[in-house]
């Protein structure tokens, strides 16, 4: 009965109340930095069933280490890890089954190193395509990555 003879109170109440409400929810804290986080990640352009190379830096946020054992994607056959080396003058690459990251260590694929092969692209890549990645680790995480198509 009251608050209908004041209505200046009963404004000020709901005023109040929505205050306290406001006050008392919790409030988003800033996002936590990705235990695994994937950046500066590129791709070759290629014809439809050619291979192209992708590279990115993956970076262990976490305390302990992980291993990167397996790439996959819909854009290609494969998508196989590789290493490039040099051995009696002649270039090599060697598949890598399994790719120890410490923790918090940044481990760059790049040309002429560690990059994920592409091998039988299912469509060809042109400047502004991408690539879709699934990065699997030791622990059964997967990392889901897009790639740009860019010109090196």
């Amino acid at each position: 009965m009251i608050l209908r003879a004041f209505p200046v109170v009963r404004v000020a109440l709901v005023a109040a109340a929505s205050l306290v409400a406001a006050a008392c929810t919790p409030r988003s804290a800033p996002p936590a930095p990705r235990r695994i986080a994937v950046a500066n990640s590129w791709a070759r352009i290629a014809d439809s069933g050619a291979m192209s190379g992708a590279y990115m830096e993956i970076a262990n946020n976490d305390t302990a280490a992980i291993t990167l054992v397996g790439v996959t994607t819909n854009d290609a056959d494969a998508a196989e890890v590789h290493e490039s080396m040099q051995a009696g003058g002649m270039a090599h690459m060697m598949p890598r089954t399994a790719m120890l990251i410490a923790p918090a260590e940044v481990v760059k694929m790049e040309p002429g190193g560690v990059h994920v092969m592409l091998v039988g692209l299912r469509h060809a890549l042109a400047v502004g395509d991408s690539v879709r990645l699934q990065l699997h680790f030791s622990d059964s995480t997967t990392v889901p990555v897009t790639v740009p198509v860019v010109t090196p």
